[in-house]
């Protein structure tokens, strides 16, 4: 399974090689929401969301950030 840091990155690739999900659990990627002003701790996604063809993830953190991942495009 991969991991990625979103950080302070405002777009850019999911993963770097092809998704293979995790054995036994399913997963493909494990996204890791950092902020280092925010006394460097892990910011949870409070909902997320897939869109009707499952292509698209949306996801809003507690700071009221909101995220759109292109699932099949990798971005």
């Amino acid at each position: 399974m991969q991991s990625s840091d979103l950080g302070n990155r405002e777009r850019g690739k999911l993963w770097h090689r092809k998704p293979a999900p995790a054995a036994q659990q399913g997963v493909i990627v494990n996204i890791i929401h950092s902020a280092t002003g925010y006394h460097s701790k892990t910011i949870r996604f409070l909902n997320v969301a897939f869109d009707s063809s499952g292509d698209s993830l949306l996801a809003g953190d507690h700071q009221g950030n909101i995220y759109v991942f292109d699932l099949t495009g990798n971005r």
